[in-house]
């Protein structure tokens, strides 16, 4: 068994897995989860976990080999704290994961914190590591996974919550008994996610999509340097949201991917979303028969695309936001973001996604973003940088250096882990 080695933040050294199954294996609909519900009696806010009873495994919840699914479900105690619970699931039945005591809503690692007056870089890492240290139970799981089915190993999330957990993020503890280096979850590991969708009929998550056609693109004034990312592709694009909007309405549009490059706007209701010009409502109210759940991917390349809103004051216990519509609508998949990307940096994860996707069509797209964490892992700094230097003033630069790892961390695929992405060339491309 390989040997411990020490890498960045004292984690182990991170490289690219070179895994690409064979098989496109189904992943069964995660049931509708509990939303602002009591706590169940047999989980506790006890610091120390409680033991439960032993209980059948339901042969639904069976997985394919090397697909294992963590759904995090949101409660309200009696004191109207907003505790979550997880239940983890995989191809082996002995390998499960239930929480005997649920876990307290932790704001302040989401890594919409990395904004202008917000958290210093390091100290959100460090918080998460904090964090990540906390949470035994979980930690044990997924090292166990990861012994059982090593660089197969794929990670269904599917978080019910607006409580933007960096899971990717997770710092995972070497264990010996495996002989497993420590790491961070989403370098190690393809990690995906996964939302509720309340609609009729087969979601993305429940097979791999194959996405082919041509780019349908949008680009809000500052961000249109990103239509030289798809230069040598057949590409469509508009730059205005009337245009764009007409295009998404077409059946015959044949589009394999559907990218978006503006800014975007949250806040805690559904008024306070707006991609560019565009407002979740008005998003939502549009037909988007060019979206076919076989082979249409969405990239939205916009700060907070990816959080999602309680949409309560609405009357409805759900929980809604740009990724959950377009998934809605019909895409094969969606990349979306948590928190405000740096515009360098997300250029550079666009062309290098493309690059990598267009190298390999039959790599999955989670695949090619988890390679990209792993390299912005590869390139932290050792040792991580103090926020002060020794003279006592903040260190700038040093906490600069941290940006393009966290960034790289911010980028979310909702989908399934084996759909991938192919692109029609132009046809002088194509010819050479």
């Amino acid at each position: 068994m390989a040997a411990e080695s020490r890498g960045p933040l004292g984690l182990g050294a991170v490289t690219p897995l070179g895994f690409r199954s064979p098989a496109r294996a189904l992943v069964p609909e995660p049931l509708p989860a509990p939303r602002t519900t009591p706590v169940p009696q047999q989980v506790t806010l006890s610091a120390e976990a409680a033991s439960l009873a032993s209980a059948p495994v339901d042969p639904d919840s069976r997985l394919p080999d090397g697909i294992a699914r963590l759904a995090v479900h949101r409660g309200m105690d009696e004191h109207g704290k907003e505790p979550f619970w997880l239940k983890g699931r995989s191809g082996d039945q002995e390998l499960a994961l239930d929480s005997a005591y649920a876990r307290l809503r932790p704001d302040d690692i989401a890594l919409s914190n990395i904004r202008k007056g917000g958290f210093a870089p390091s100290e959100l890492l460090r918080a998460v590591a904090e964090w990540s240290g906390n949470q035994e139970d979980l930690l044990g799981w997924i090292n166990d996974l990861r012994a059982r089915y090593g660089t197969k190993l794929q990670l269904v999330v599917w978080d019910d919550t607006d409580y933007d957990i960096p899971w990717e993020l997770l710092h995972l503890p070497p264990d010996h008994r495996y002989g497993l280096a420590s790491g961070i979850l989403g370098a190690l590991v393809t990690v995906v996610r996964w939302t509720t969708i309340r609609r009729p009929g087969p979601v993305p998550v429940a097979e791999p999509a194959s996405c082919s056609g041509h780019v349908l693109g949008y680009y809000a004034k500052d961000m249109r340097g990103d239509i030289e990312v798809f230069e040598g592709f057949i590409h469509r694009v508009h730059k205005a949201s009337s245009t764009f909007l007409g295009d998404l309405a077409r059946p015959d549009l044949g589009a394999g991917l559907v990218y978006m490059g503006c800014h975007a706007t949250y806040g805690s209701k559904l008024y306070d979303l707006r991609l560019d010009t565009l407002t979740w409502g008005e998003l939502n109210a549009q037909s988007m028969a060019a979206l076919d759940g076989r082979r249409t991917l969405v990239c939205i390349n916009a700060c907070h695309s990816a959080r999602m809103v309680d949409n309560s004051p609405r009357g409805e216990r759900a929980l809604r936001g740009f990724a959950e519509l377009f998934l809605r609508k019909g895409a094969g998949g969606c990349i979306a973001t948590s928190g405000k990307v740096g515009d360098d940096v997300a250029h550079t994860l666009v062309r290098d996604l493309v690059e990598r996707l267009c190298a390999d069509p039959e790599l999955p797209v989670a695949q090619a973003l988890r390679e990209f964490r792993a390299r912005a892992v590869a390139a932290l700094p050792d040792p991580l940088p103090s926020l002060y230097t020794d003279e006592g003033t903040f260190d700038k630069v040093g906490q600069q250096r941290l940006l393009p790892l966290l960034y790289s961390f911010m980028f979310l695929y909702f989908g399934h882990p084996l759909t991938t992405l192919r692109l029609s060339l132009r046809a002088q491309e194509a010819r050479s």
